[in-house]
């Protein structure tokens, strides 16, 4: 379990990076994967990027080992990064070799809210443009506040279109502290809020964790997506979901990694809408492309995006993943029907899709909320 691995680090003054928000229920053999990334992705990056070596299972049995524990090689090709977020459909990983950093030692902690999505995104484009580098800088929009409302800090302007929740990690405490309180004189929202402790800093930080959380006690159904377009393109992202809704009559939220793009619109429906859903998600994965984005961030592709691989990457490497898939895996057992584009995604599908889960008082299906 991914927050295992990290809570063992801990112990010894060192953690694991790549924190998704499913990471007390997701395996460290998922989020390779898939190449999870997490809210800390920002600063720290994704798990491709602590993954240095790997134990691999080939189709035809044949156990190949792959990096290790060196810092640099520059000796062949870079088989290992092949097999990370290849979706289980190269190779089985049997042992991964992750790479740890040291713990920081201070955190600093600051809600800041806007009165429009598009105020919030040009903040985070400001901040990064002024050389901030914050270890999370997580998005809420209007629908997903009214979700989460109760975690709020009491008196924050109900009125606000979208919440920023940024943190700044170090172990100088008085450079991690001044850090966080200039980001947020950039940042220049309508409302803001700085943790002067731990327990305010893990208050804040409730109304995000508590997302997932909330939308299982939901008597609707639910469906997580995973998109990713530049951060000077999110308000128009989050606009265009919340015109979506508008059309659809879909309940669709969004929060996400707005410090690098990466958003998770979530469909909420009843049984009886669900013949919507999948129509919803393909306008979403469309207007992500369109924006210069891509259609999976951290989930992989699975049986739902497939249809959509060649139109992020085009009919060329489509063809080079394809000839590389049939190298590897040429009788196709290895998680089949996965990545490349067979026969339109429809609602048969809705029970692969990442993030759905049906009736949500239930156990769900699949661990990886990915939320």
């Amino acid at each position: 379990i991914t927050a295992s691995l990290d809570r063992a680090a801990n112990e010894h003054g060192l953690m694991y990076p790549p924190d998704p928000a499913s990471l007390e229920m997701s395996t460290i053999g998922g989020n390779v994967a898939c190449n999870s990334g997490g809210m800390r992705c920002v600063k720290y990056g994704v798990t491709a990027d602590y993954v240095t070596g790997a134990t691999v299972v080939l189709a035809d049995g044949r156990v190949m080992r792959l990096g290790g524990k060196l810092r640099k090689r520059a000796s062949g090709y870079r088989l290992l990064q092949l097999f990370v977020g290849s979706e289980g459909t190269l190779g089985i990983i049997t042992e991964v070799i992750v790479k740890l950093v040291p713990l920081p030692r201070f955190r600093a902690t600051a809600m800041v809210g806007f009165a429009t999505v598009e105020e919030a995104g040009a903040a985070v484009s400001r901040s990064l443009a002024a050389g901030h580098f914050p270890t999370a800088i997580e998005i809420l929009d209007r629908g997903s506040l009214e979700l989460v409302r109760d975690k709020l800090p009491p008196g924050f302007e109900p009125t606000l279109q979208a919440v920023l929740i940024v943190e700044q990690d170090g172990n100088d405490e008085e450079f991690v502290r001044l850090d966080l309180m200039r980001m947020v004189e950039v940042l220049d929202g309508a409302d803001n809020r700085i943790a002067q402790s731990s327990l305010e800093r893990d208050k804040l930080w409730d109304a995000r964790r508590s997302y997932g959380k909330v939308l299982m006690a939901m008597p609707k159904n639910f469906f997580a997506e995973d998109v990713a377009v530049p951060i000077a393109e999110m308000p128009e992202m989050i606009r265009r979901v919340q015109e979506l809704a508008r059309q659809t009559g879909l309940r669709i939220v969004t929060v996400g990694h707005a410090g690098d793009g990466n958003l998770h619109p979530t469909i909420l429906f009843t049984d009886e809408q669900r013949h919507l859903v999948s129509h919803a998600a393909a306008q979403i994965f469309r207007d992500a492309l369109s924006l210069g984005g891509s259609v999976s961030a951290e989930h992989g592709l699975g049986a739902l995006k497939r249809d959509f691989a060649e139109q992020e990457h085009g009919p060329i490497a489509i063809e080079l993943m394809r000839k590389m898939k049939a190298v590897l895996d040429p009788d196709g057992i290895l998680n089949p029907h996965k990545i490349f584009p067979e026969q339109p995604a429809t609602d048969e599908f809705l029970n692969a899709m990442p993030g759905w889960m049906p009736n949500p008082n239930r156990r769900p299906r699949r661990a990886e909320l990915g939320l």
